[in-house]
């Protein structure tokens, strides 16, 4: 004897009755009796079901009569729920009952989720750069120096040290009278990349391959220039703490600058490949213009410099400091605007010219 269950039929036309319900694989007999006292069975073809929705309060199953109409089968009984389920796994409504029981859930839980990391991103965007921004705000420039003298040992364990040269270069710089208000310490490295690089609080650190290539005291004059802008308007360290802004939060949070100073000592090695943005090299350009103009410095030094780093650049294996570095037509074309605000220098200074080529000898 077949297993019986109950449910209420709903004709097409919006009548309803309370039925019997006989299930197989293929067919659904809907067994009822009508106003006239009459039984009648009605038989739905499985493969002609066109919806089922599970509710816990009750649950409905639709049909497609062959007029085209729409039969419903309304179920408050959960026996039959769990055996439209077990017989019917070979149908598309029932074969993933689980997935439409959820699905609306877990799609709403998927925007959500979508929408929480949508948010955490821009935050995370927005949030490092000034987070970075802020942890270099609370230091002093007295904090800034002993920093960046603890930086400067560490990084410079990995160079040989040209004494010859970092010693003209020095003076080469007193003879430039920039004032960018931090004590500036030169050393020139033995290195085959084209590199320079400033760190927080006043020493500047130059490969001799980049030496190499300068032909004139205003080239150099310019690149220092361009990297005591750096350590004047405070970029590196700026860029270093946004850099490493995620291991210094806790720092932060708890106000421990000294944790904060152990953290950028210890990754002093990123010094190297310190990437600056379009705006930051921008204004160290500028800045560096400025710096020449004041000190009665021919200007188109910096022409030159960029035409030389943008000719190194042009080939197959940039070195890392011209990869990191904007696009020079653009730098170059801003520098060349800036010039035409500024006073032209017409005097020479024998002693840089001196210098210079002092570096060679």
């Amino acid at each position: 004897m077949s297993t019986t269950y109950t449910g209420t039929y709903h004709e097409a036309g919006g009548r309803y009755y309370q039925a019997t319900i006989f299930l197989s694989a293929v067919t659904i007999t809907i067994r009822y009796r009508d106003e006239a006292g009459q039984e009648k069975d009605v038989y739905w073809l499985t493969k002609e079901l066109i919806a089922f929705n599970d509710q816990v309060a009750g649950s409905e199953l639709r049909y497609r009569n062959k007029k085209g109409e729409i039969e419903r089968l309304v179920i408050r009984d959960p026996q039959l729920v769990q055996a439209l389920k077990n017989t019917l796994t070979h149908h598309r409504l029932f074969g993933k009952a689980h997935t439409r029981l959820f699905g609306n859930i877990w799609l709403k839980l998927g925007v959500i989720a979508l929408i929480i990391i949508a948010i955490l991103v821009g935050l995370y965007a927005w949030l490092m750069p000034w987070l970075g921004d802020r942890m270099a705000s609370r230091f002093s420039k007295i904090q800034e120096i002993d920093m960046g003298e603890q930086m400067y040992q560490a990084v410079m364990q990995q160079y040989k040290v040209d004494t010859h040269k970092t010693e003209v270069l020095n003076a080469f710089y007193e003879q430039l009278h920039y004032d960018i208000g931090y004590p500036v310490k030169i050393t020139v490295v033995e290195s085959n990349d084209m590199n320079a690089f400033a760190i927080p609080g006043g020493h500047i650190v130059v490969y001799d391959a980049i030496l190499e290539q300068m032909k004139t005291p205003e080239e150099l004059a310019a690149l220092l220039g361009h990297e005591g802008s750096h350590i004047a308007l405070r970029h590196s360290l700026r860029n270093i703490f946004r850099d490493l802004s995620q291991k210094m939060f806790i720092s932060l949070l708890l106000g421990n600058e000294s944790g904060i100073a152990s953290t950028v000592v210890n990754n002093a090695s990123a010094l190297q490949q310190l990437q600056y943005s379009r705006s930051l090299e921008t204004e160290a350009d500028d800045n560096g213009l400025q710096l020449m103009a004041k000190n009665n410095i021919s200007t188109q030094g910096m022409v030159r410099l960029m035409k030389m780093l943008q000719k190194e650049s042009s080939g197959a294996e940039p070195a890392p400091f011209l990869s990191t570095h904007p696009v020079f037509k653009d730098r170059i074309s801003n520098i060349e605007k800036q010039i035409q605000q500024l006073p032209a220098v017409s005097t020479s200074n024998d002693n840089l010219k001196k210098l210079f080529h002092e570096i060679y000898e």
